[in-house]
């Protein structure tokens, strides 16, 4: 069954496009074929990092998102219309990237604001099974997106929770673990018991050095392209080229447990032989 995956969270600055960009990469080297769409315009960080540029390094506004990435402001009435015209080339993998606190924006395609129902009842006709990815903060606004998306899409799409260790240790998520230690005593989360009752997986995304990161960005290059080098030339300072590539390949063994619900092939396990991430 073909994948359409929708990373989202509630705020900004919660890590969905370290992660979105992170699974269209080991998706596509791995060969399946994705369509990525940054859902916030030609401003949005998938766009700028993973879309197709000129000779002079300008951004090509119109491009293929089966090669590049495409981009379309949802909250606008007539850009959203990509939701379901996305749907035509039928691709392997569909990743859209939305900006924090749109979710809701779904349900403006065929439904007039309410739950996406027939937004999904077409990607399901179509032989497309839906993914939710939420990308969580160790902050309450972000864990609760989690409840929020489950409330919101029921068990018309699949659910992934990513915790993202740029802002603490897994043990530090205690509003969605809950927790007993320090005389604190905090429950499970809703969401993160919604969730698990939902059969969703809960990974934990690597953090990246922050300088590498600011180096990914000063050149706007992807992470298969700073490892590799643009052109085939390095483009990074080696030590950089180093990290990234061992944040890449963690990353990727990261996706294990919920490879099913990712758009990869065959079953949520692999042999060390099929970790193609691991010859770059």
């Amino acid at each position: 069954m073909k994948r359409a995956i929708f990373v989202c969270s509630q705020k900004g600055g919660a890590g969905k496009t370290t992660f979105a960009r992170g699974l269209l990469e080991v998706l596509r080297y791995e060969g399946r074929t994705v369509a990525a769409y940054d859902a916030d315009g030609a401003v949005g960080q998938l766009f700028q990092y993973e879309g197709l540029r000129d000779k002079k390094g300008a951004l090509i506004c119109n491009q293929n998102p089966c090669v590049g990435c495409g981009h379309f402001d949802i909250r606008d009435d007539d850009d959203r219309d990509i939701l379901l015209n996305a749907l035509a080339d039928e691709p392997d993998v569909i990743l859209f990237d939305l900006p924090g606190g749109v979710v809701g924006e779904l349900g403006k395609v065929l439904d007039q604001g309410d739950t996406p129902t027939g937004l999904f009842k077409e990607y399901h006709d179509r032989g497309y099974a839906i993914t939710i990815v939420v990308v969580m903060t160790p902050m309450k606004a972000s864990v609760r997106t989690v409840q929020y998306s489950i409330e919101a899409f029921g068990d018309a799409v699949r659910y992934v929770a990513v915790k993202n260790l740029a802002f603490g240790e897994p043990e530090d998520f205690i509003i969605f673990d809950g927790c007993d230690q320090e005389g604190i005593r905090l429950p499970v989360s809703v969401g993160k018991k919604a969730l698990l009752d939902k059969a969703g997986v809960v990974l934990h995304m690597p953090k990246l050095d922050a300088r590498s990161y600011a180096w990914l960005d000063v050149l706007d290059l992807s992470y298969v392209e700073a490892i590799q080098g643009r052109r085939g030339r390095p483009t990074l300072p080696l030590a950089h080229q180093a990290r990234i590539k061992q944040w890449f390949v963690r990353f990727d063994d990261l996706l294990t447990p919920a490879r099913s619900l990712l758009g990869f092939e065959g079953s949520a396990t692999r042999t060390p032989s099929e970790n193609a991430v691991e010859t770059l």
